[in-house]
């Protein structure tokens, strides 16, 4: 998994766009922070929920929620209204925490950042 902490695990950054591409199996966020911009990319997902969408949606942080953590307990019972894509048992779910907005929880194999020049 790439390395969110490099990026403060993207607390304060807005959400922008949002792309889904079923040949990767695969959910983008774009994000930008002033004159920053990146994109998170979540390969080979699996099941997501993606709730409270709004015109502003400003991340408070994105995470890989551990099992047996309280967090991750709160993702299970999220992800579990989604319909699974494929057979696969997944471990690892990421959790994008919300300020204001948007919130994802997904199921994953991998996480792919990607930093981009403005």
């Amino acid at each position: 998994m790439d390395d969110l902490s490099a990026f403060n695990h993207f607390h304060d950054w807005y959400m922008d766009t949002i792309q889904v591409s079923k040949e990767r199996e695969t959910l983008t966020l774009g994000l930008y922070l002033q004159d920053q911009r990146a994109s998170v990319s979540f390969v080979g997902m699996n099941r997501c929920v993606l709730e409270n969408l709004g015109l502003q949606n400003i991340v408070y942080a994105i995470e890989i929620v551990e099992p047996g953590t309280s967090r991750f307990g709160k993702a299970q019972q999220i992800v579990a209204k989604a319909e699974r894509w494929t057979d696969n048992q997944l471990g690892t779910v990421a959790y994008a925490f919300s300020t204001c907005g948007a919130e994802l929880v997904v199921e994953v194999d991998s996480l792919e950042i990607e930093s981009q020049a403005s």
